[in-house]
């Protein structure tokens, strides 16, 4: 059985969304980083992920976490062609259910941990228009033989990898303590969709029609340690191995839907006409190329470190900063998708204040530089920078019991590819979290 399906017998169904980290990774891996993404210091149950040395520290006892996200999202991209004629796409798909589960059990000097969720992908999208990669082909390629992009085009996306992960921690001494777990990725990128074309003043219509899949599976080591010297200050850091991912393309339509709506023919001026010849055309637009029966091979998530801390100020208020730092330049790519980029990073603050014995309340920020730039954007996959801007509540029902609720608007910042297609997104998201101590 396949790796996802045996999270949904958790209960689990993925939804997964592009919101913080870079390349393909999510930073968001529970509820309560909506409230303040610094989370790589701070001891507790979400530390099965974010800072796994730091759950030897927590009281003797069994741990489960179960978080729910839901994003609203507003994706845009538009090209302007060689006459100045803008075409605007929109999607606006909201992602209802992106669940987690943290669970951990600490006894003595030595805890056991487990994360389950969706490490990286782009989520759900749908253009009920197309792509802004339609119209810079009709301009670009299809233009010098009276060609251009036509209405009715649909594009739907999908990505999402599905990981667990596990391991133990252990405390080295009355400070320091280690930890070691393995992460299992089960990766998923889907793009289906039709796009319409017309060439010699509408005498022949192309057809753009794909349906694409592309699957790989996934192993990572994960290290971390954590230094706690007093009751008040606390050090986490994390580092994870670069995860090789050779993914196994299937798609077969798109040959067939331009072979199935282009005659061959011999245009004067021009030479030979077929299906093949935008085929071809299409081939070598980085947006699509990926996605043909020929983009089989490696798009590895690179390896990241993490470092935090959280400093008790006073009996009631709590601050936090950290930061992600993920080794793009470095990782194995054989398609190109990371050409041109450079490594990059996050860095958040945040802070808890404690109300009462009942009531904290969480507020942060984080500011992402994804290392992209205009030669690394396509329609398929941009990932813009971003300030995130998160505030939350968490209430302690019982010794047992804690319910938290938790917000976050993203956003990104406007950006155009060398094609002079401009990307515009932000997201709402909203998150509720159970943590229950056993």
């Amino acid at each position: 059985m396949k790796f996802k399906q045996q999270l949904m017998l958790l209960g689990i169904v993925l939804s997964a969304n592009a919101m913080g980290g870079s390349i393909d990774y999510l930073s968001q891996q529970d509820a309560e980083y909506l409230a303040h993404p610094a989370m790589v210091g701070k001891v507790g149950v979400s530390g099965a992920y974010y800072n796994p040395a730091g759950t030897v520290w927590l009281e003797d006892g069994t741990y489960i976490q179960i978080n729910n996200q839901t994003h609203l999202k507003d994706y845009r991209m538009e090209h302007t062609n060689s006459s100045g004629e803008t075409s605007k796409f929109k999607s606006d798909k909201a992602s209802p259910v992106v669940p987690s589960l943290q669970i951990v059990k600490k006894k003595g000097d030595t805890a056991f941990f487990f994360h389950a969720g969706a490490i990286a992908g782009g989520g759900s999208v749908a253009y009920s228009g197309g792509i802004a990669t339609f119209p810079q082909i009709a301009d670009d390629k299809f233009s010098q033989i009276g060609g251009g992009f036509t209405s009715g085009s649909t594009i739907h996306g999908k990505s999402y990898y599905v990981a667990f992960q596990g391991g133990v921690a252990r405390k080295f001494n009355e400070a320091w303590s280690g930890a070691v777990g393995i992460r299992l990725v089960d990766a998923e990128r889907k793009f289906k969709g039709e796009g319409n074309f017309e060439v010699l003043g509408g005498a022949i219509k192309p057809k753009f029609d794909i349906d694409s899949e592309r699957t790989a599976f996934g192993v990572a080591g994960i290290f971390g340690l954590n230094y706690q010297p007093n009751d008040r200050f606390n050090l986490g850091l994390r580092y994870e191995t670069e995860t090789k991912l050779d993914f196994d393309n299937k798609e077969h339509k798109l040959r067939n839907g331009f072979n199935s709506s282009v005659p061959t023919m011999i245009i004067p001026g021009v030479g030979k006409l077929s299906g093949d010849t935008f085929y071809n055309m299409i081939a070598q637009d980085p947006a699509i190329r990926q996605w043909m029966s020929e983009g089989s091979g490696k798009r590895n998530l690179p390896a990241m470190a993490a470092i935090g801390a959280s400093y008790r100020a006073t009996e009631k208020l709590t601050l936090l900063a950290s930061g992600n730092y993920y080794f793009i330049k470095e990782t194995s790519d054989d398609l190109g998708n990371f050409d041109h980029y450079d490594n990059g990073y996050e860095v958040a603050v945040g802070l808890d204040y404690q109300l009462n014995e009942k009531w904290t309340l969480m507020t942060g920020y984080q500011y992402t530089d994804t290392g992209a730039n205009e030669k690394t954007y396509t329609d398929t996959d941009y990932v813009l920078d971003a300030n995130m801007y998160s505030a939350g509540v968490k209430y302690r029902y019982s010794s047992q019991l804690e319910l938290m609720a938790t917000y976050s608007y993203v956003s990104y910042v406007n950006d155009k590819n060398i094609k002079n297609i401009k990307y515009s997104k932000h997201v709402d998201a909203f998150g509720l979290g159970l943590i229950y101590k056993f």
